[in-house]
């Protein structure tokens, strides 16, 4: 068969499977039985109207997909799923709530400040006979049916999309018997924590609680105060013969007290006008839409890619915002004490969280990057204390952006966290070419963390070369060494940063960064040809997790094929309980040299992390470590991207060569964002599909083989499945006092809804 009939037969196939599966997405869940006979009601505390609430299913809803059902919670209360939306989160049936940027503890004790959980524990009886949990990733919300003869409840619990203040709980009791039901209810008290002086004041149905934290994390920072204005929960609630009653319980949480009454308001307006839950599925299905992972063949995999997405969404906000500190390590509904990181941030936001997010979400990703100017100054302030020029990133901050580093050392030596940041500049820029950005902000900071690595390195006489002493890498079982390879090219990237924002300012960065990073010192044996972790490294000499592996990539230093490989057989072979995203590195690592067998056996052992029933990641695959750790789920969804997608980040493009993972039938990538424009990507065994869905602020060219086609939207290129790229047409430099980077180039087409469904890429 010609190539181009099969081509023909797969565009056939794909839109027979693709609308097969948009017409199960439409499906309606099934309603109970006996409608016609109920009445119906919805309340919130003393308000009560005669009428229903209609159906909300998400269009992104896919059986066995996008949620995940059990019969039973899992014994473990660390393995429970969390429910966030970047401003507050809480872990179900958990006894706390964390709000980003509320910290309690002074210095390297600052950690979440816990809030109680005012919330629906669980229902008292005895005579539910069937119990459903599910967590709903397409909706992004937890549910918990039970049944009974003639009595049915749900429970909804969400952190709204769009409302960022509210986390909403709603019951629905359906009695379709001839008596009166009583349904008593078990909810948390109303106390200080360990974190919080606590005021509580009841108003009718409505509480107000005010906290105070206990412990300022510096002087800068203050004491924070914070509101939180919720339902009253009845002890029990009663529902007549043949009725069907929602009940809304609301909890609506911020640090200004008129916000989040103000919020709590909104809320429970919308919910008598019908449109609470409506608006957050909507708002949920604005983020598919726009970013997503789909796996076919392999459903597995394919909800992993979507559990794996959510909960590192639900710790971001939608879009850049002031008052957003950064993601860490365990999600937002994480951190309480001395668990899961105390909720610090530090390289694994950067590193492993920060890359998908930047390439499916961009407004998600400049939030992220947004997090390291609003902590700027606090890092020229630390770079001072130390004795270095410009700016000197603590290891771990929170709310002041000041070190917050439990163990002194880590501060003192991990010292590449600097350098993390100005990679991930690097990738936001060849992403967006965001020139608002440099001339507000962000030129300041490639230039201020470029000063600082400069002030960092010294000059080896007798080499001539630049070197960094004293030093922990990524390997943080070695404490302390000299020129660590990772931090040494990471630095180097550091220092050509300003060349990069120079040519495309049309301005002169100081000559000394590239100079210095000309003649950066790093660490290679000539005869084993591979790269010595640092100076002094013995092979075989066990390292903690990936590091030099990460010089492949992300960081793509230029190397010899023959050296990638040996840097990965290496350290493979030294690296024996790395956490969860080490393997994702040697998986991308392995892909890109061609030994698919090996890469395959890393991506798996990978998932070795992910404890059931709710796609809940540990940081180690015994299960220790912290939860839910957005981390590994990071590095996961780079191995997707990155591995099997083989994209790279250019400063002139982006390459890609799509290879389908491990037994799966086809691999769809749903709005790549690049340049103020959306990509889709349909990869199969044999042949890739690219279509433009949203015009770029530049032309667009895809190139491959010696080929070149313009990419215009909403047409489909398709090829045979091979090394590719999309080439933007970009001026030698841009304007500088251009206030915006989305400048689309035309005006996006209406598409009409067959051809959207049949391509199942809208």
């Amino acid at each position: 068969m010609s190539f181009s009939k099969k081509m023909l037969v797969l565009a056939l196939t794909t839109l027979i499977m693709c609308d097969t599966t948009w017409a199960g997405m439409r499906n309606e869940l099934p309603r109970d039985g006996n409608e016609e006979n109920a009445k119906s009601a919805i309340s919130h505390g003393r308000q009560i109207l005669t009428k229903s609430l209609p159906r909300v299913t998400s269009p992104f809803h896919i059986p066995g997909i996008t949620s995940l059902s059990v019969n039973s919670l899992p014994d473990d209360q660390r393995l429970m799923p969390s429910i966030g939306n970047g401003h507050v989160a809480t872990v179900i049936r958990g006894d706390a709530v964390f709000m980003n940027g509320l910290y309690n503890g002074h210095n390297i004790t600052s950690h979440r400040a816990k809030m109680p959980a005012v919330f629906i524990r669980n229902i008292n009886s005895s005579s539910f006979h069937e119990q459903r949990f599910t967590l709903d990733f397409a909706a992004g919300m937890f549910v918990e049916e039970m049944a009974a003869k003639d009595l049915s409840v749900r429970i909804k619990m969400f952190a709204h999309r769009t409302i960022k203040q509210l986390l909403v709980t709603m019951v629905t009791v359906r009695n379709a018997g001839s008596a009166d039901v009583r349904l008593g209810f078990n909810s948390s008290r109303i106390a200080d924590t360990e974190d919080l002086d606590i005021t509580h004041a009841v108003n009718q149905s409505i509480g107000i609680i005010s906290g105070r934290t206990k412990e300022m994390e510096y002087d800068v920072t203050g004491l924070q105060d914070v509101t939180m204005v919720h339902t009253v929960i009845p002890e029990e609630i009663s529902v007549e013969a043949f009725q069907e009653t929602t009940h809304l319980f609301l909890l609506s949480v911020d640090l200004v007290p008129a916000t989040a009454k103000k919020s709590f308001d909104k809320g429970v307006q919308m919910f008598f006008n019908g449109n609470l839950e409506s608006s957050h599925v909507n708002g949920w299905a604005d983020v598919w839409r726009n970013g997503r992972i789909d796996l076919n063949g392999n459903d597995t995999l394919s909800t992993l890619a979507y559990s794996s997405l959510y909960y590192i969404m639900s710790s971001l906000p939608l879009g850049p915002t002031p008052d957003f500190v950064g993601l860490s390590p365990g999600d937002l509904a994480h951190g309480e004490g001395h668990q899961d990181y105390m909720g610090h941030v530090f390289w694994d936001q950067e590193t492993w969280m920060y890359p998908p997010i930047l390439l499916l979400h961009s407004k998600m990703g400049e939030a992220i990057v947004q997090t390291r100017v609003r902590t700027l100054d606090a890092a020229i302030q630390t770079a001072k204390m130390r004795g270095y020029k410009g700016a000197m990133y603590p290891w771990e901050t929170a709310i002041s952006g000041l070190d917050v580093t439990e163990i002194p050392i880590y501060f003192l030596n991990e010292q590449h966290i600097t350098g993390d940041i100005s990679f991930a500049l690097r990738q936001y820029l060849y992403m967006t070419r965001d020139i608002r950005f440099l001339n507000e902000s962000g030129i300041k900071v490639v230039q201020e963390i470029a000063e600082f690595w400069a002030s960092r390195v010294f000059l080896n006489s007798s080499t001539n070369m630049y070197e960094i002493h004293d030093v922990m890498p990524p390997d943080e079982w070695h404490k302390k060494v000299n020129n660590s390879a990772f931090t040494n090219a990471v630095a180097k990237l550091s220092l050509l940063l300003p060349d990069f924002v120079g040519n495309v300012m049309n301005t002169k960065p100081d000559p000394k960064y590239k100079a210095i990073a000309d003649k950066m010192y790093i660490p290679y044996d000539k005869q084993l040809d591979y790269h010595p972790e640092f100076d002094g490294y013995t092979k075989n000499e066990p390292v903690k997790q990936a590091d030099v592996v990460l010089m492949g990539f992300p960081l793509m230093i230029d190397m010899d094929e023959s050296t990638r490989r040996n840097d990965l057989r290496i350290y493979e072979a030294v690296t024996s309980k790395g956490p969860a995203m080490t393997w994702s590195m040697f998986s991308i690592g392995n892909l890109e040299i061609g030994d698919i067998t090996k890469a395959s056996t890393q991506f798996t052992r990978q998932l070795l992390n992910v404890a059931k029933p709710f796609n809940v990641w540990t940081e180690l695959d015994d299960g220790t470590g912290a939860v839910n750790f957005i981390t590994g789920m990071g590095g996961f969804l780079q191995s997707l991207l990155f591995g099997y997608g083989g994209f790279r980040l250019r400063p002139d493009r982006i390459d890609f060569h799509g290879r389908l993972p491990p037994s799966t039938s086809s691999f769809n990538i749903t709005g790549l964002d690049y340049l103020g424009g959306s990509i889709d990507f349909y990869f199969t065994k044999d042949a890739t599909i690219v279509r433009l869905t949203k015009a770029a602020e530049f032309t667009l060219t895809l190139k491959y083989e010696e080929k070149a086609f313009t990419l215009k939207q909403n047409e489909i290129q398709m090829f045979s499945s091979t090394k590719a790229s999309i080439v933007p047409d970009l001026p030698l430099t841009l304007d500088r006092n251009s206030a915006n980077h989305v400048l689309f180039s035309s005006v996006l087409l209406i598409i009409s809804a067959l051809f959207c469904s049949k391509l199942y890429i809208c």
